[in-house]
Formats: C-alpha cells, sequence, structure tokens
C-alpha cells in the first residue's frame, strides 16, 4: 500500500493544490487548448500519357559458311600409324626371329622326368605315414558290458551281485559323475515311490478280478494309425490349397493389372476436365479482384472523414476520465491511512507478547508416569525393566529353534540315505531291463508309413492342374510381340559378330602362312616358327 501511494504522490499532491486554492478563492490560469492537427491531401502530378512505341526491326540471319571438304574425307596421319604400326610390327618379329634362333641351352629350367619320378614318390611316403583321416569307432556303451559280465557269471545269485558292483565301479570309472544334491534325490526318489504305488495298485486290481488291457492297448494303436493318416491327409489337403491359392493368386494380379490401366485412362479424363474447370475458375477469380481493387480505392476516400468523427470522440471519452479519476484518489488515499493505523497498533501488541520472560527448564522424574490417564501407562524405571526380560525370553526361544532346526537335519538326512539305497536299486533294475530291451529293439520291424487315400485330395489336384493352364495361357496372351525394329537391330548385331570373327581368322592363317614361308627359307626353325604364329595370333585377338 505504502509503494502504491508513494508512486501517486506527485498527482496527490497536485490535487491539494487545487484544493487550498479553491479554499483561498484564487483563480487559476486556463490553459490554452492546442490546435488539433488538420489533414491535408497529397500534392501528387498527375502522369503524363504513354507514347505508342515504335516497332523493332526484326533482324535477319547471317549467312553460314559452307562445310570444308576436308569433313568427309579421311586425315593423313591416320595413313601414317598405320604404316608406322607395319614396320613396327615387322621388326619385332624379326627380334623375335632373332631372340628364339640365340636361345641359351643352359637357362632351361625344367627338371628332368627321373627327378620328378623320385619327388612323387618321397611325397607319397611322407602322405602315408600320416593318419589325420582315420576312422575312429566310439567305446561301446557301458551297459553292453554289463550284460556279458551277467551273462558269464550267471551261476550263483550272490556272484552276480558282486561281480555286477565290481565291474559296475570299474566300467563306469571313466564316465564323469553326476553330483547328486537333495533337489534331485527328492525328485528321484518320488518319481520311484510313485511307479512303485502304481505298480501295487496295479497288481492289487488285478488280484481283484480286474480285466487285461491288451485289447485296449490294441484298439488304441489302430485309433491312434488312424488318426496319423487323416492328420496326414489333412497335411496334403493344407499344401494343395496353398497351391491353389497361390495359381488363384496370380490369376487375381493379372486382372488387377488390367483393371488399373483402365483406372489410368479415367484418370487422365477426369483430369482434362478439371484443367479446364479451373482454367475458368482463375478466370472468374481475377474480375472479381479487379472489382475489389476498385471497391478499396473508393473507401480510402471515406476513411479521411472517418478519422475526424473518431478524434472528437477521444476527447470527450478523456475529459471523463480525468473527473473520475480524481474521486477514486480521494478513496485510496482514506483507506490507505486507515490501513496503516491498524498495523502500527498490530506491531505494539507483538513487541509487548516478546517483552514477557519465558521459564524453559523441567525437572524429570524416572519413578513418575506421565500422568496422560492411559491405562498401560509406565514409568521409564518399569520400561527398562520389561525390556530386559523380553530379552532374555528371546535368547531362550532361540536356543529352542536352533535344537529344533539340528533334529530336522539329522531327520532330513535319514531320509535322503534312504531314497539313495531307493534309486540304486531302481538304477540296478533299469539297467538291466534296458539291456534287454536292446536286443528286442534289433530284432524288431520298421514299420512302414501310412499311405493317404482320400478323394477330396484328388479333386484338389485336378483344380490345380487347371489353374495352371488357365494361367500359362494368360501369361502368353500376355506375352511382348517383338517389333520389325528390334529383329532388324538383333540380326544387324549377329552379322558384325561374324565379320568379326572371320576377320580374326583370315588374319590367323595369314600369320601362319608368313611362318611357314619363313620356314621353307631356312631362315627359322620350326620351334621359333610356332612361336612367331602363336604371338600374332595372341595380338590378332
Amino acid at each position: 500500500m505504502i509503494s502504491s501511494i508513494q508512486r501517486w504522490m506527485p498527482e496527490l499532491q497536485e490535487m491539494i493544490g487545487q484544493m487550498k486554492d479553491k479554499i483561498a478563492n484564487r483563480l487559476k490560469p486556463k490553459r490554452k487548448s492546442l490546435q488539433t492537427t488538420e489533414a491535408k491531401p497529397f500534392n501528387i502530378t498527375q502522369p503524363r500519357p504513354r507514347s505508342i512505341p515504335i516497332p523493332e526491326p526484326i533482324p535477319k540471319l547471317a549467312k553460314h559458311k559452307p562445310v570444308p571438304k576436308t569433313l568427309y574425307s579421311e586425315p593423313r596421319e591416320f595413313n601414317k600409324i598405320k604404316r608406322s604400326k607395319e614396320s613396327n610390327r615387322r621388326v619385332a618379329e624379326e627380334r623375335l626371329m632373332e631372340a628364339s634362333r640365340i636361345q641359351f641351352a643352359c637357362a632351361n629350367p625344367e627338371k628332368s622326368q627321373k627327378t620328378k619320378e623320385i619327388l612323387t614318390n618321397i611325397v607319397s611316403e611322407e602322405e602315408s605315414k600320416l593318419e589325420f583321416e582315420r576312422h575312429r569307432a566310439n567305446p561301446p556303451p557301458s551297459f553292453l558290458k554289463l550284460r556279458k559280465i551277467l551273462s558269464s557269471a550267471a551261476s550263483s545269485r550272490s556272484s552276480v551281485r558282486r561281480l555286477t558292483v565290481e565291474e559296475r565301479s570299474r566300467l563306469n570309472s571313466r564316465e564323469v559323475p553326476i553330483k547328486m544334491n537333495t533337489a534331485t534325490i527328492l525328485r528321484e526318489g518320488n518319481l520311484y515311490r510313485k511307479k512303485e504305488a502304481e505298480e501295487i495298485k496295479k497288481w492289487e486290481n488285478l488280484e481283484a478280478g480286474a480285466k487285461d488291457a491288451s485289447d485296449f492297448l490294441k484298439w488304441q494303436t489302430e485309433m491312434r494309425q488312424r488318426d496319423l493318416e487323416e492328420e496326414l491327409a489333412e497335411i496334403e489337403r493344407r499344401r494343395l490349397h496353398g497351391k491353389l491359392s497361390h495359381e488363384e493368386a496370380i490369376l487375381a494380379r493379372q486382372d488387377l493389372i488390367q483393371e488399373n490401366k483402365q483406372k489410368v485412362k479415367s484418370m487422365k479424363e477426369e483430369t482434362e476436365k478439371m484443367m479446364q474447370e479451373y482454367l475458368q475458375k482463375k478466370f472468374s477469380e481475377e474480375k472479381e479482384m479487379r472489382q475489389l481493387v476498385e471497391d478499396t480505392m473508393q473507401g480510402h476516400k471515406n476513411a479521411k472523414e472517418a478519422t475526424k468523427k473518431l478524434q472528437d470522440y477521444k476527447r470527450k471519452i478523456v475529459q471523463e476520465v480525468n473527473e473520475e479519476s480524481k474521486e477514486l484518489m480521494k478513496q485510496a488515499l482514506e483507506e490507505a491511512e486507515e490501513e496503516m493505523r491498524r498495523r502500527m497498533e498490530l506491531i505494539h501488541q507483538i513487541r509487548a507478547m516478546e517483552a514477557v520472560p519465558i521459564i524453559r527448564q523441567k525437572l524429570v522424574d524416572l519413578t513418575t508416569t506421565s500422568g496422560h490417564g492411559l491405562l498401560s501407562e509406565m514409568s521409564i524405571a518399569e520400561l527398562r525393566e520389561r525390556v530386559a526380560l523380553l530379552k532374555t525370553a528371546e535368547k531362550e526361544t532361540e536356543e529352542q529353534r536352533r535344537d529344533d532346526i539340528l533334529a530336522a537335519k539329522q531327520a532330513k538326512d535319514q531320509m535322503l540315505l534312504e531314497t539313495l539305497e531307493t534309486i540304486s536299486k531302481h538304477r540296478l533294475e533299469q539297467t538291466k531291463s534296458a539291456a534287454v530291451r536292446f536286443e528286442c529293439k534289433k530284432k524288431g520291424i520298421i514299420p512302414k508309413k501310412p499311405e493317404i487315400k482320400d478323394p477330396k485330395l484328388l479333386e484338389l489336384e485336378k483344380k490345380l492342374e487347371e489353374r495352371k493352364l488357365q494361367r500359362k495361357k494368360e501369361q502368353e496372351k500376355l506375352k511382348v510381340v517383338p517389333s520389325k525394329q528390334s529383329v532388324n537391330q538383333t540380326k544387324s548385331l549377329i552379322n558384325q559378330k561374324r565379320g568379326l570373327e572371320e576377320s580374326r581368322w583370315r588374319e590367323l592363317e595369314m600369320t601362319q602362312e608368313r611362318a611357314a614361308r619363313l620356314v621353307g627359307g631356312g631362315a627359322v626353325k620350326s620351334h621359333s616358327a610356332s612361336r612367331l604364329a602363336a604371338s600374332s595370333a595372341i595380338m590378332a585377338s
């Protein structure tokens, strides 16, 4: 509030001065009212009328120079290059013949046939000693060895048991030991326990007069075989359906291409129509814009009169606002003075309250209660005694728990030992049964795969063949027929290729004839002549 009053202080002082002048009946000189600015139109010069432009003369093209005659004739440099090539080639041939004629006999780096044979024998002997790809058979499984031992020691039951334990320890010494933790022991023991319970229940049922389940098992195998055949037929049907859908998709794609072509034609026609409409619309918009420009020019003339009226209206509003603001300032001053008085009174009261002294010392008695009137209220000394009693009780319970845990551990260890004994017995029986099962598996017959016979599959195959034929026919229709121009172009390329091959063969024949002439003249040996022919053939190619 004080800051707002300070901000309005100059105006308040002015108002106080006016009030004093009124009380003293003083006359204040009137202020001269400033003259308002009047808008004057711009003094713009009128544009002169444009003169008619003089037409520019049409330029005439200059005469072109005639084509030089040298354009259609070969330059002399090409002939010079050909002559130099021929002369260089002759010189190279002569030098090659001289080099082949004067060849050193000791410079032959090839080895003799005898040394080659000796080297091959040495390499073959060394390779025969190596055994990188030798066949290494895996050792036989342990249960086969155990079966042999059992068959050899079948004289007495006690001897068999003794031999099995000894031989099993010897045979399984090479195998990696499996770590048996508590979870695995309990899991395996529970499994064998369940199996024993099932066997006992089965025997009890048989003793009570239950039927044999062989007929049921036979029926079950037949039903499984039938289910397998149906499943295979279903798989084949799905495969044929997939192929059929693939063929139909290809046909649909071809139809879609034709539809797209028709759509493109219709789109082109629509675009032409839209372009015509757009041009008409643009022409009408240009007319509207011209009309708008004329209207705006007329509006600029009426704007000057409106500005004068607006200025008069603003002057009246300013006078009214000044009168209202003076009244509001008086009310604000009175309210600010009252607020300041109220705040000063509050400050005096707060200072008087702070001047009063406060006693901050407090005496504590550990044997007395706090005096809140609660049922479970106690002193600090009693609380300490109760905490000590609770600690002793916790120690006793902890010792009791330790004793219980030790007893549980001992019972668990005993139970694990018993389960291990049962597991070892069951494993021994399983090894024996595995050996017997292995022999039976060798004599068993491999079941044949079921044949699939379903009329629906034959119908699907027929449909698939029909779709394939339809697709091939449509593809033949859509094949691109080569035009006459492309056929002529391919023929010309083939003729050019033949001409190049014939020219190469001619060059080869010429080089061979030249070599034969040189040999016939006695100037060069036959070996060097063949070399010359080969080098010339390479150069020609």
